[in-house]
């Protein structure tokens, strides 16, 4: 599981197009030799440095020579380079050049004993990034900032860095980012046990990469299947492990994955007791691992038989497994497998009631757990060794090794219990010191705010003073003009008197009418006040399920297949897809085995995020089962997909239950007879044919277009749950087969507001069937908004038109 999380030199990647200089060539050429010809690289990157007048791609090739001297190596000459190349990217504002080096120059010295100055370099390529708005150097540093969480067991920090990864890489619709975020989270879930976390992101991971990247689809699913193995659901992993087996071959799936595969499936078929399987899947690791020269795997292979020909009573065969895989370990030197065998070796010698032989192997591998500390081990050593001295009759060591079992078992639990309070103790530990860390920084800041305030508080002062003396000028100046002015106003004062008493009763009536207006105000203004908060409330809801919804149509446009298989295998398609929501209840599916395309269109219960999961839910379920069964029969897709619905929604038929399930058409081509098989759950086929067909009657004025029934259920639990039919029509190149929804037909509109109805529907494809396939579509949409006109779309809306 924990294998997968991988951490490499960021390589900045020069876009190579027709108008690159010759400076940009030379550079790429030396780039590429990095990782394959460090040495040569070296002199290239050396010769280019002496020649080129380009600075920026100078700076680059100074951090690819430290980039080089890394692959050979030698880490000094690596961070001396890469750190040149970081002091000349910040003099000359190349910030994402910096980051690069901070990042890089941090990997190495994740390695070390260096750690916390790890931390310090990726924090500084973050900031490097964020100037340069460089939103994948963004990502990649919180990734590597996640890393060094993970390696000093702050597992829960992990994952909330790993996790703003995870939004950046959304926000900028970086699927790859966002599988391998997915992945990464699900790896620090498996360091905390958390096995419930660990799938959940797993399968986010597996839903992206089965898209964009099969490989690393089937690393995740290889890893899902050993974790279902280890929660014992033997089913799901034994899925898991088939869709990787079934295409191991096709992607050329690394060794090392192969040998933890097939070892894991052997485990898998041993626990489900079908014992020639696991030996098949145990005989594959085995070839591999004498074939790459992996003795220690060897060993592992040979340890599984041992157990594997146990089970069966086939001791001898067991022994030998055993003493092969002694002789390795021995070879090896390696205390660990050396005891394992001798343990294994021991429990044979018992089953075969060769005691005295069996206490000879288990006394070494019991002197080897408690010379080394393997005290969880030793507990099934001394198991055995108590029925082996019982065997012999001597009760005397019996009782010694029962004794020994239960003071060590004791033993091995108070240390468990102790481990765990020593990590509850390491976490208290690096909280407070995270928290010293903080306080520190904010004490700093704290200081430096105290100085620049005194600093301003002294400038205040001086500018203060200044303003005295101008302001004390200015009111000797003024005093003057007000003598001077006294006498003139003194006389007008009289006449401003008398007037005064006549205004001020017009003024106590205009304040009287004032305080009515003011109160008035107020009301309004505390009403304002109530509307803008709801308002604000409502407007952070709407965005926050905005949020949601946007994300739900991110993930359910994942899971959508995309139409280059159509376009390698058919010769013509459209597809109208017009969702009413962001998210559709209608969805389309199709995919390529055996040489034959098959190819889905689907209704769920109801529209929106509703509709959405249960479309994800079937697409899902027809990956799961066409690659699973391998299977290209219409009515055995449907039935199988009518279990699984069943199953997954927990429907047992009772009255009141919800009836969530689907309505589906679907064909299956084979490219080679072009004889089309097709089964429907309340919805059909319809057939536009250059000739007749032959068994088939034609609608009703309509020239050689025919309408294929389908069977009156659904994909869900029903009354009926009779076998869907499968209807095979031979037709011939240039016929059309169109599958739909009932979101066209049952759309109001028009001058009357009534549904389009089948038959204009109808009408539509046949006036249209010689039209290219995508001007087809065209018409089609064209026809639908001109009918709705102002109206609101009622449901979402499919059409699916394939051309032999």
């Amino acid at each position: 599981m924990r294998s997968i999380l991988l951490f490499v030199l960021s390589l900045s990647v020069l876009a190579i197009n027709a108008n690159t200089d010759k400076d940009s060539l030379l550079f790429t050429k030396a780039e590429q030799e990095v990782s394959q010809n460090p040495n040569n690289a070296i002199i290239q990157l050396n010769n280019f440095i002496k020649k080129t007048n380009n600075s920026k791609l100078r700076n680059k090739a100074i951090g690819k020579i430290g980039t080089a001297y890394y692959y050979l190596g030698n880490l000094d000459s690596a961070i001396y380079f890469m750190n040149k190349s970081k002091k000349e990217a910040i003099q000359n504002k190349y910030y994402s050049q910096a980051g690069i080096m901070s990042n890089n120059i941090g990997i190495i010295y994740s390695s070390t004993a260096l750690i916390d100055t790890t931390y310090l370099l990726y924090i500084e390529a973050l900031e490097y990034f964020k100037q340069a708005e460089d939103n994948i150097g963004i990502i990649d540093s919180y990734v590597n900032i996640g890393t060094y969480y993970l390696s000093t067991d702050r597992y829960n920090i992990a994952i909330d860095t790993f996790k703003v990864a995870l939004r950046k890489a959304i926000n900028i619709k970086d699927s790859l980012n966002i599988a391998t975020n997915y992945s990464n989270i699900a790896i620090a879930y498996s360091y905390l046990a958390d096995n419930e976390n660990c799938l959940k992101y797993n399968i986010l991971a597996s839903k992206i990469f089965y898209n964009i990247d099969y490989y690393n689809y089937l690393v995740i699913m290889s890893n899902m299947g050993s974790l279902y193995l280890g929660l014992e659901n033997l089913d799901k992993a034994e899925d898991c492990f088939n869709i990787v087996i079934n295409s191991a071959d096709s992607v050329k799936l690394h060794n090392f994955y192969l040998l933890t595969l097939y070892i894991n499936s052997g485990i898998l078929y041993e626990k489900k007791k079908e014992y020639n399987k696991a030996k098949i899947f145990y005989d594959r690791a085995l070839k591999i691992a004498l074939e790459t020269g992996d003795i220690k795997n060897e060993i592992l292979v040979y340890l599984n038989l041992v157990s594997l020909n146990v089970e069966k009573n086939i001791y001898q065969e067991a022994l030998t497994y055993g003493h092969k895989a002694l002789k390795l370990a021995n070879k090896l030197n390696s205390k660990e497998y050396i005891a394992s065998s001798n343990k294994k070796i021991g429990y044979v010698y018992n089953r075969m009631k060769k005691y005295k032989q069996a206490v000879n192997h288990l006394k070494i591998a019991s002197n080897i757990y408690l010379e080394t500390g393997y005290l969880l081990y030793i507990l099934d050593v001394y198991d055995e060794l108590i029925i082996a001295y019982n065997g012999l009759h001597d009760y005397e060591n019996a009782f010694l090794y029962s004794q020994q079992f239960i003071i060590y078992n004791d033993s091995i639990n108070s240390i468990e219990t102790k481990k765990s309070l020593d990590l509850l103790n390491t976490k208290y530990e690096t909280e407070k010191k995270e928290k010293q860390i903080i306080q520190q920084q904010a004490d700093l800041k704290t200081s430096k705010l105290e100085t620049e305030k005194e600093k301003a508080e002294k400038e205040k002062q001086e500018t203060q003073r200044n303003m005295f003396i101008v302001a004390l000028g200015l009111m000797i100046i003024f005093a003057v003009f007000v003598f001077r002015s006294y006498k003139q106003k003194k006389k007008a004062n009289i006449l401003l008197a008398e007037q005064k008493e006549e205004i001020s009763e017009a003024n106590e009536e205009l304040n009287q009418q004032n305080e009515e207006i003011t109160a008035q105000r107020d009301e309004i203004e505390t009403q304002r006040d109530l509307v803008l908060k709801q308002k604000e409330k409502i407007e952070e809801i709407h965005h926050e399920i905005s949020e949601s919804i946007n994300y739900a149509t991110r993930l359910q446009g994942a899971i959508l297949p995309e139409e280059k298989i159509l376009e390698k295998h058919l010769s013509e398609h459209f597809l109208l897809f017009n969702p009413k929501d962001k998210v559709s209840g209608d969805f389309y599916w199709w995919e390529h085995i055996q040489n034959h395309t098959i190819i889905s269109a689907a209704d769920c219960t109801g529209h929106g995020v509703p509709g959405a999961f249960m479309s994800m839910l079937g697409s899902s379920f027809l990956r799961e089962i066409v690659k699973k069964k391998n299977t290209t029969n219409t009515g055995t897709i449907l039935n199988e997909l009518r279990l699984e619905v069943i199953k997954s929604l927990k429907q047992k038929g009772e009255i009141g239950e919800q009836k969530d399930g689907m309505d589906m058409a679907i064909i299956s081509i084979n490219h080679e007879t072009n004889v089309v098989q097709f089964s429907g759950a309340n919805n059909p086929l319809y057939i536009l044919a250059n000739n007749e067909l032959a068994d088939l009657q034609p609608l009703d004025g309509f020239e050689n277009f025919y309408e294929i029934k389908p069977d009156k259920m659904p994909i869900a639990i029903y009354e009926k749950m009779d076998n869907f039919s499968v209807h095979e029509i031979q037709l011939e190149k240039g016929d059309v087969l169109y599958m739909f929804s009932d979101g066209y037909a049952d759309q109001f509109g028009g001058p009357k507001g009534k549904k389009f109805k089948y038959k204009p529907f109808k009408r539509l494809l046949s006036e249209n069937r010689d039209k290219p396939m995508n001007e087809q579509q065209e018409l089609l949409n064209n026809a639908f908004e001109t009918w709705r006109g102002d109206l609101e779309q009622i449901d979402d809306v499919i059409v699916l038109g394939v051309k032999i």
